[in-house]
């Protein structure tokens, strides 16, 4: 009894310390404490871009960054990923080994019937002691090691051994030989939850990528307001121009009043048009700080808005409709994403196939025993069995049972099949059907979605012409218009034209200009959003999916061995 009380005694202590380091006992932190885990935390907003007094100047480029390492919503797609990457962990871990420890102690006193059941009354006093180990692996099989020991001490005085020490260890291996051969049920779970894993992470593209395109959106509006800001500027000058020069007609008798109320209408509508171009810019750029930064309050952020123009539209070389349907078929999300969902659906029917044959389970190992304890040895010389005198106690315990087991002169072979054959197999089979559906059904559903690419590729090809087109005639209006107001302003300035028609001129050359402004950001736009249907996004910007899913995620100190990191 010693000897076993101070053995689990050292075995748990042993425990304790080869587990314990920097003051924490992991092995044993870990079935009470939150397991560690990696997290997404923006240490300090990223600010990219020339700063020169109040005046940020950002090209489409260092804002995109700046959106991949503070945008929030960004962020809170990464924990997807890391949350998805616990589930491949999940269905590894039925391949962990169990450790199993045992203890019982028993005492029964009972009532006997005939002097054969070896007393009046007998009293057993039974303790147990498991020892085990358990692991299953890949290939359907799973392997056993146990140690199993009791005492128990006696009254019954036809017992030899008081107290009687018996000590038992068995290995014992299960293969499966039809269902499970060679690939355990786990294998098909893990390689699903890895395919998830990919999934997710084109969940991610795709989510960055809209995110992006609406950066993209903003920043280019913001340079249309920043252009629009100028155009309604000069014309704000032009109108002062034309004023000053009426009412210095009008004074000198040159000029009637009515020309002098034309010019100061025409001024304060432009002014007007100036406020509102003023507030427009400030609204863009709020929303573009919004996604480029986690303040709550756009106006933390510091100075004002100036996008660098790094986009020539005169580079904007058109494409075939069937290389970037080729394209999109290699780097679209949800073209991937149902790559793999068909994968997954694959996998599942593999599994279904499986699953419909029998269980037959080969079952092998070897047991080795042991026996000791304090050996009685009686005087049955008188002829009296019930009381015969005790003439000697050989000393013996848990190291003869010990010796005796380890000696391997007491053990037994165990070998077997079993066999669990489903009569009808309903279960099995209705799963395998499923799975056939299911896998079909993905199939068409990669067509449906190639389709909806295409259609999306095709439209956006279709924007980007006729934009471009939009450009070309906007331009050759702008041409046409300045020459006619230089026309209106010599003939002005010789007193043969009119303020009315001066200022028409103005009017629909800064309007036309306006237009061109426009019809040059919404080419650019329509370029953002081709990539998009493209799904070159990321590669045009030079984004790598692995950088883009660890930026801000922040590894635990310490892993204890466990889990993913």
């Amino acid at each position: 009894m010693k000897i076993v009380r101070t053995a689990l005694l050292g075995g748990l202590a042993a425990w304790v310390l080869l587990g314990s380091a920097n003051g924490e006992s992991r092995l044993i932190s870990r079935y009470y404490r939150d397991e560690p885990t990696r997290s997404v935390v923006i240490d300090a907003p990223r600010l990219e871009g020339r700063l020169e007094g109040d005046t940020l100047h950002l090209t489409e480029a260092e804002v995109i960054r700046m959106a991949l390492v503070n945008n929030l919503d960004i962020n809170v797609e990464r924990h997807a990923s890391l949350s998805r990457a616990w589930d491949v962990t999940l269905n590894e871990a039925f391949y962990d080994p169990k450790a199993v420890f045992g203890f019982n102690w028993d005492r029964q006193v009972n009532p006997t019937i005939s002097i054969l059941q070896g007393g009046a009354s007998v009293t057993d006093v039974l303790t147990n002691y498991t020892l085990g180990y358990q692991q299953a692996f890949s290939t359907g099989t799973s392997f056993e090691i146990s140690f199993l020991g009791n005492r128990n001490r006696t009254t019954n005085f036809f017992t030899s051994l008081i107290p009687a020490i018996r000590t038992e260890f068995s290995v014992l291996l299960r293969q499966d030989l039809l269902r499970g051969f060679g690939k355990a049920a786990a294998e098909y779970e893990i390689e699903i939850s890895r395919n998830n894993e990919d999934i997710t992470a084109e969940d991610f593209r795709e989510r960055v990528t809209d995110i992006i395109v609406q950066v993209q959106d903003r920043y280019w509006e913001l340079d249309y307001a920043v252009n629009d800001l100028e155009v309604r500027q000069k014309a704000l000058e032009y109108a002062e121009t034309v004023l000053e020069h009426n009412q210095a007609r009008f004074e000198v008798g040159t000029a009637s009043r009515l020309e002098v109320v034309e010019a100061e209408a025409e001024f304060a509508a432009r002014r007007e048009e100036l406020i509102r171009a003023q507030f427009t810019y400030r609204r863009v750029q709020d929303a573009l700080v919004q996604m480029i930064s986690d303040f709550e309050d756009p106006w933390r952020f510091k100075g004002e808005i100036v996008p660098v123009v790094d986009f020539d539209v005169s580079d904007s070389a058109e494409e075939p409709f069937e290389k970037l349907m080729e394209l999109a078929g290699e780097l679209r999300p949800e073209i991937q994403r149902e790559d793999l969902n068909i994968a997954n659906f694959m996998v599942g029917l593999e599994q279904s196939r499986d699953q419909l044959r029998p269980t037959l389970q080969l079952i092998a190992g070897y047991q080795w025993f042991g026996l000791g304890g304090n050996e009685i040895v009686r005087d049955y010389s008188d002829g009296d069995f019930f009381n015969a005198p005790i003439i000697d106690i050989i000393p013996g315990g848990l190291g003869d049972a010990m010796s005796q087991m380890l000696g391997g002169s007491f053990g037994g072979y165990v070998v077997g099949l079993n066999l669990q054959l489903p009569i009808k197999n309903v279960e099995a089979r209705a799963v395998n059907a499923k799975a056939q559906i299911n896998l079909r059904r993905a199939e068409m559903s990669k067509q449906s979605i190639r389709q909806k690419v295409g259609l999306e590729v095709r439209d956006a090809l279709t924007q980007v012409q006729m934009n471009q087109a939009r450009l070309e005639a906007s331009q050759a209006t702008v041409r046409a218009e300045f020459e006619r107001l230089q026309g209106e302003e010599a003939r002005f300035e010789v007193g043969m034209g009119t303020t009315r028609l001066l200022i028409e001129s103005q009017r629909d050359l800064l309007t036309a200009k306006s237009v061109e402004v426009r019809a040059r950001t919404e080419l650019i736009k329509s370029h953002a959003l081709l990539d998009r249907a493209v799904g070159r996004t990321f590669r045009k910007h030079n984004i790598r999916l692995n950088d883009a899913l660890k930026t801000n995620v922040h590894d635990p100190v310490a892993r204890n061995g466990f889990g993913r990191p």
